[in-house]
């Protein structure tokens, strides 16, 4: 119930005083998301709410996924709490945009290759994770730079059977060939498909504003997460194979996130709703494994404070005559 009540307390203000999703988003929408997203952007209220509920069921997710796991060692809410802090400290995140609903797929793709680990015959998890992942692509284009990683996790997880290296290519394009019967059957060129793929890729990096208060704590994330990998690389050798694969992939899903603003500089912040699972889970494992010091309580305790800080400054922004930091 705490971390639901400080979910709400940073969307309030943005269900309250909503503005407009950034247009740049739809530039980077496939055929599925620009389906969703561009009705909603009338409806600033209402893409906000579904915001809220999009981030509370990915997170959701990403408990149960350590859940089923334990990589994490314990059984913890953490993850959840820590991506509502990532995805939603920054307010022009806080609408649906076709990048935060891809995330949910991205998440399901996880789920089907976690679950050919220590599989000795054949599997099909695979072509599921492609097909998944082909839906997060035609939802927001970005999403295509986490292709390599269903083979990242064959190489981590599998054997060298030759089948299950095609599964993930068969899968992908699965619903490519939906969408090319679609344009044929709606007398429209093919030439589209190519051309979504263009614009999202030829789409310009957007200036970004943030206030001193946004600037400090994501600062402060980054330092965490230093220490977080730190106390990763220190322990990584004492942990369980299986924990230490999991982990292996979360790097990846990480490095691929970061890959992905600098061959699309247009996605922005948006590389939170990927890379920010890594992050939930580097910073849960450092959290629920460390000794219970005063260091590590004033660390919490100052995330927390920062995240009321970033409330604070949220409010303040929106009362005429007042500081907006």
């Amino acid at each position: 119930m705490v971390i639901l009540f400080l979910a709400l307390l940073l969307w309030l203000n943005s269900l309250l005083n909503p503005s407009g999703a950034n247009a740049a988003d739809l530039d980077l929408a496939g055929p599925l998301g620009r389906l969703v997203v561009k009705p909603l952007s009338a409806f600033p209220g209402i893409s906000s709410l579904l915001a809220l509920l999009a981030i509370l069921l990915c997170g959701y997710l990403l408990v149960q996924l350590n859940a089923k796991y334990v990589f994490l060692k314990t059984r913890s809410q953490l993850p959840l709490l820590f991506y509502i802090v990532i995805t939603g400290c920054l307010a022009g995140m806080r609408f649906l945009s076709p990048a935060m609903l891809s995330v949910f797929f991205i998440i399901l793709m996880l789920y089907r290759s976690f679950a050919s680990f220590k599989k000795d015959r054949l599997t099909f998890h695979f072509l599921d994770a492609g097909i998944i992942l082909g839906i997060a692509v035609m939802i927001s284009i970005p999403a295509l730079i986490f292709f390599p990683l269903l083979f990242i996790v064959l190489l981590l997880f599998r054997n060298k059977v030759w089948q299950e290296w095609i599964y993930p290519w068969i899968g992908f394009c699965l619903p490519f060939v939906f969408w090319a019967s679609y344009l044929f059957l709606t007398d429209q060129p093919m030439q589209n498909i190519g051309e979504e793929f263009r614009r999202a890729f030829s789409a310009p990096g957007r200036a970004e504003a943030y206030t001193l208060v946004q600037l400090i704590f994501c600062g402060y994330l980054v330092f965490l997460v230093l220490i977080g990998s730190l106390h990763m690389i220190r322990t990584i050798g004492i942990r369980k194979i299986q924990s230490r694969v999991f982990f292996i992939v979360f790097l990846w899903l990480f490095i691929l996130s970061i890959l992905m603003v600098w061959v699309i500089p247009a996605t922005g912040p948006g590389f939170l709703f990927t890379g920010g699972i890594s992050i939930a889970f580097l910073l849960s494992n450092y959290f629920a494994t460390c000794r219970n010091t005063r260091f590590n309580n004033l660390l919490l305790g100052l995330l927390l404070a920062g995240v009321i800080l970033v409330i604070a400054e949220d409010w303040l922004s929106f009362i005429p005559g007042r500081y907006s930091f």
